[in-house]
C-alpha cells in the first residue's frame, strides 16, 4: 500500500467520521478503516482525485472492483471491501452505491452443501437449564445470552450487548443495535414467544445494562463464554455444533413458520424436500421459500445480496 493513501483527504475523512460514530465494535470500526483506505489507495492508483465521500459514484467502485479482480483478490475480501466503503458513503449521506455486489459483477463466493449446523434442541435446553440453576450469577447471564442467540437469531456478540430494557420496541418488534456486524441495525418484526421470554429473562439478569458484567471487559466476557459453553458441551467436537448454531435454528424454524414446511437442510436429498414443500404448499412452494429467505436475511442482519450465507442456514433447493 502507498503511504499517500495514510494522510489522504478521503482516508482522513474516513478515520474521522468512523471514530466519532462509535459504529459497531472496535474491531469493525478498525476493520471499516482499513477498507476504506484500500479502496482510496486503489482509485487513487487509477487516477481518481476525487475529494469528497459524498461523491464517489458506482463508477469509482466498479473501477476498483476491475482491478481487484485483476490482481486476484478473494471475492470473500472484495466484499468486504465494497461493505467498508458503503458504510463511510453511506456516514456522509452519499446512499447512490450500488447496494447490491451483482451490480459490479461480484458473484457468489459460498458452496452450499446443505448439511444441518444447527444447535441440537436438546443439548441447548440441557445447557440453558442446568446454568440457570447454578448459583454463580455470570452463570445465569451465559443462560440468557444463549437464550437470545437462540430465540432472536443473534451473534454471540450481538446477545452480550444486547439491552433488554433498550431493545424492546413494543410486545412484538425489537430493535437490534448494539455488536451487529457491519454496524447494520436491524428490526426483528415477528418476535415469538420464546424470543419474549428470552428478552424478559435477560432484563431479569441485567436489568438496565447489557450482560457483560461490570467488572469484566468484552474481551474477557466473550473469553468466559465460550470456555463455559464449551465446558458444558457445546462445540462442533462434542455435538456438532457450536454456539453459533443457534442462529442457525433460529433460522430454520423461522422458515417453517413463514412456509409451512422444513427447510431444505433438514432433508437428505433435495428432491425430498422439494416434494415435501410441494405436497404442503402445493405450486406456491417456491414463492414461499423466496419469501421467507429475504425475511429471515434481514432478521440475521446480512444484506439484500447475501442469498449465498443464508443457504448456510436453511440449505439449497
Amino acid at each position: 500500500m502507498s503511504n499517500s493513501t495514510r494522510t489522504d483527504t478521503l482516508v482522513m475523512q474516513a478515520i474521522r467520521i468512523i471514530q466519532k460514530s462509535r459504529f459497531g465494535s472496535a474491531k469493525t470500526r478498525h476493520n471499516h478503516i482499513k477498507e476504506a483506505r484500500r479502496f482510496v489507495d486503489t482509485i487513487r492508483e487509477l487516477g481518481y482525485g476525487v475529494k469528497r465521500w459524498k461523491n464517489i459514484t458506482n463508477k469509482h467502485v466498479q473501477e476498483a472492483v476491475n482491478k481487484w479482480k485483476e490482481e486476484g483478490l478473494q471475492v470473500a475480501t472484495v466484499k468486504e471491501y465494497l461493505s467498508g466503503v458503503r458504510t463511510v458513503c453511506r456516514m456522509y449521506g452519499n446512499d447512490r452505491i450500488a447496494p447490491t455486489n451483482d451490480v459490479f459483477g461480484i458473484e457468489n463466493r459460498v458452496f452450499v452443501d446443505n448439511r444441518d449446523k444447527s444447535l441440537p434442541q436438546e443439548v441447548f435446553q440441557r445447557v440453558v437449564s442446568e446454568l440457570k440453576d447454578s448459583s454463580n450469577t455470570d452463570d445465569r447471564r451465559i443462560a440468557a445470552q444463549l437464550q437470545l442467540e437462540r430465540y432472536l437469531g443473534l451473534r454471540a456478540e450481538e446477545g452480550c450487548k444486547f439491552n433488554a430494557h433498550q431493545a424492546l420496541m413494543d410486545d412484538r418488534r425489537v430493535f437490534i443495535q448494539h455488536g451487529t456486524k457491519g454496524g447494520r441495525e436491524r428490526i426483528i418484526h415477528e418476535v415469538t414467544v420464546e424470543g419474549m421470554a428470552a428478552i424478559q429473562y435477560a432484563r431479569k439478569i441485567s436489568g438496565k445494562n447489557n450482560l457483560i458484567p461490570n467488572n469484566q471487559s468484552e474481551r474477557q466476557w466473550i473469553q468466559k463464554y465460550y470456555r463455559i459453553i464449551r465446558g458444558k458441551g457445546i462445540s462442533k467436537r462434542a455435538c456438532g455444533a457450536s454456539s453459533h448454531g443457534c442462529r442457525h435454528a433460529y433460522a430454520q424454524d423461522r422458515y417453517e413458520s413463514i412456509t409451512g414446511f422444513k427447510a431444505p437442510c433438514k432433508f437428505e436429498t433435495k428432491t425430498e424436500f422439494r416434494q415435501n414443500a410441494k405436497n404442503i404448499a402445493g405450486p406456491t412452494w417456491r414463492e414461499l421459500n423466496q419469501d421467507a429467505r429475504q425475511i429471515i436475511k434481514a432478521e440475521l442482519g446480512h444484506g439484500p445480496d447475501r442469498d449465498d450465507v443464508v443457504s448456510q442456514y436453511l440449505g439449497a433447493i
